[in-house]
């Protein structure tokens, strides 16, 4: 007698892009119509938000609804200023935001495995968060370095982790996935050439303290849409403008995030790699969700033949 071989545990690998990573919800209506079942999710930043929210039996389309209700006014409600320590801002509100929307309170509560990933700012090590409260594992993995504070778990101090598994296959393997689908929401960093030679240039502007006016004159709402939202732009005389600390926090990352994530991808062979085209599109653009979305989708469904044969060959 025939029997059909059981099919291999598929592991989803949700990578961070703050709001590139709402690209993971398209990804996931498109796994979700075609009946392609997930059985693990190891997540990172925005891929652990939304992975967790899937994996608690929020509806995709909730999910989506939420995302498109998101603009540069209420993303600025969701932070709070802070004497600058460690980080510019809390996550207290951001907290609240994410409870609003899961049902669940701790890992235990969830339908299926799921895996945060968060970086210790002091030693560097990957942390892997799959147990306790999810409220703090999700707090501790969207820590971007530098914008929130880091979230103290015992005597570690933890951050995102995608500085140092931007795409958690490994994780994903770890919790007992036989297939891992990665999805990648990072775009490469474009470059002119492998490397730049610059000669001295004389006369630059010297650097202006705006300290002060960050926290009075200029809102954070407002050095988010105009020091992220368009990044880096010549001003009327040709010249680049200084990008401020915001700029400079986000790209610094994704320069990193592109690196690691070239050699976590070598070390680490992934199944199948979905990778939406969000070139252009910047960390905190929010307001674009229907667009990232959408490039999640398109991603997905073009990538659902290879998925079909991960699951037909165990």
């Amino acid at each position: 007698m025939h029997t059909t071989p059981p099919r291999p545990r598929i592991g989803l690998a949700l990578g961070g892009g703050a709001a590139r990573g709402l690209a993971h919800i398209g990804v996931l209506k498109v796994l979700e119509q075609a009946d392609i079942p997930i059985d693990i999710i190891a997540g990172t930043s925005m891929g652990a938000f939304i992975g967790a929210m899937y994996a608690a039996g929020v509806p995709i389309a909730h999910m989506e609804k939420a995302a498109l209700e998101i603009d540069w006014r209420s993303m600025a409600r969701l932070l709070d200023p802070v004497l600058p320590t460690s980080g510019l801002t809390d996550s207290k509100k951001l907290v609240s935001f994410i409870a609003a929307l899961l049902p669940a309170r701790d890992f235990e509560d969830l339908n299926r495995p799921l895996a945060i990933t968060a970086t210790d700012i002091n030693t560097g090590e990957a942390v892997i968060i799959k147990q306790g409260d999810l409220l703090e594992g999700l707090r501790a993995g969207l820590a971007f370095p530098g914008i929130f504070s880091p979230v103290r778990f015992g005597q570690r101090f933890l951050v995102d982790g995608g500085l140092c598994k931007p795409i958690p296959i490994d994780v994903a393997r770890h919790l007992g996935a036989d297939k891992v689908i990665g999805v990648c929401t990072i775009p490469a960093v474009s470059k002119q050439t492998p490397e730049t030679f610059l000669p001295a240039v004389h006369g630059l502007a010297k650097p202006v303290s705006r300290w002060r006016n960050l926290f009075s004159a200029r809102t954070i709402e407002q050095a988010f849409s105009t020091a992220i939202g368009q990044g880096l732009k010549e001003d009327a005389r040709g010249d680049l403008k200084t990008p401020n600390i915001f700029r400079v926090c986000a790209q610094s990352v994704v320069i990193m995030e592109n690196v690691i994530n070239e050699l976590h991808l070598l070390q680490n062979p992934h199944d199948l790699l979905i990778k939406p085209p969000l070139s252009g599109i910047t960390l905190l653009e929010f307001h674009r969700a229907k667009e990232i979305i959408a490039a999640g989708e398109a991603s997905a469904i073009a990538a659902l033949t290879e998925i079909e044969y991960l699951l037909q060959n165990a």
